[in-house]
């Protein structure tokens, strides 16, 4: 029996039903009722049961917990800017406190695997390639919150025993991806390719189906249990994915190019209030996010035909 917190949402859908092609029985705990989820539910009946609960209910993770042999723990408090104190406590309450409440149950309940989806968000920022062994210092809320969760789940393993392992994604697309690479494609398909600085700049990527064999792969692997695993596949240039999302859309761009010393000038004005989201879409285009691939898969899909594949089919399976 599995437990998927966060089952609802994009990647945990994913998981839930991955997991239950392979056979497994599944709890799936989410904060409301998805249609994924409905969907899962009349197809693999009994195999599935869905729960409605908040991650901060340490009554319905007591509850969720028991009778459980693995624990994936993908629910979090993401895509969103804090504007205030009290927003930002949000982000620990839910990312770090939540999940060391998961986790010491875990412990009190014997599971034999946790898997916990942290983030690549805790690394500093660095023009060089970073590996698990590179400095932890994020500059954003998100990243700090996940920074002090994989603190604790570290310390429970070595002084509880506590059987985790942690995983931390790159940048994850496809279909239901709402983050920026849908925002660069949105962007181009209303003809309009902004370009903060050369667009050599690399980011780390995979696709969400890839990530999610790939993490129930190393979930299946004892050897695994204590370590820390990024996850990404393919390293583009700016410029690669712009080209490819433009060769998809067939149609003429309108490319615009905003020099370095300007797209800085704009994140140091972008710093109050809504222009802070402005401030963050600038920093992710123009940052170096070039990670240490971990070969997990022989096969994955590579951005470049997974775009001009759906572009042509409708979707990729």
């Amino acid at each position: 029996m599995i437990l998927v917190t966060g089952a609802g949402g994009w990647l945990g859908a994913e998981l839930t039903k991955q997991l239950l092609k392979k056979g497994y029985k599944v709890k799936a705990l989410n904060n409301i009722e998805t249609e994924q989820l409905k969907d899962l539910k009349k197809t693999y009946k009994d195999n599935l049961q869905v729960i409605i609960g908040n991650i901060c209910d340490k009554d319905i993770i007591e509850k969720c917990v028991q009778g459980i042999d693995t624990v994936y723990h993908l629910a979090a408090k993401v895509h969103c800017i804090p504007t205030n104190e009290r927003e930002e406590e949000e982000f620990f309450s839910v990312n770090t406190v939540a999940t060391e409440n998961i986790f010491k149950e875990c412990l009190k309940n014997d599971v034999k695997k946790v898997i916990f989806f942290s983030t690549v968000s805790v690394y500093e920022q660095s023009n060089e390639l970073i590996t698990i062994n590179s400095r932890k210092n994020p500059n954003t809320i998100y990243g700090k919150s996940k920074l002090e969760a994989e603190k604790i789940a570290r310390k429970l393993f070595k002084q509880k025993g506590l059987p985790v392992i942690i995983i931390e994604p790159t940048t994850v697309y496809g279909e239901g991806d709402r983050g920026n690479f849908k925002k660069l494609e949105n962007m181009i398909n209303k003809r309009i390719c902004i370009k903060f600085g050369n667009g050599k700049n690399k980011k780390t990527v995979i696709y969400y189906k890839d990530l999610i064999t790939t993490v129930i792969n190393i979930a299946e692997n004892k050897e695994n249990l204590g370590k820390t695993i990024i996850c990404g596949t393919e390293i583009l240039t700016i410029n690669e994915i712009n080209n490819t999302l433009i060769k998809k859309n067939g149609k003429r761009v309108f490319k615009i190019i905003i020099p370095k010393v300007f797209a800085n000038l704009l994140v140091k004005i972008c710093c109050f209030g809504k222009l802070k989201k402005i401030r963050r879409k600038i920093i992710a285009l123009m940052q170096n996010n070039e990670f240490e691939i971990n070969n997990q898969l022989k096969n994955y899909t590579k951005f470049v035909e997974y775009e001009l594949n759906k572009n042509k089919n409708g979707g990729v399976n």
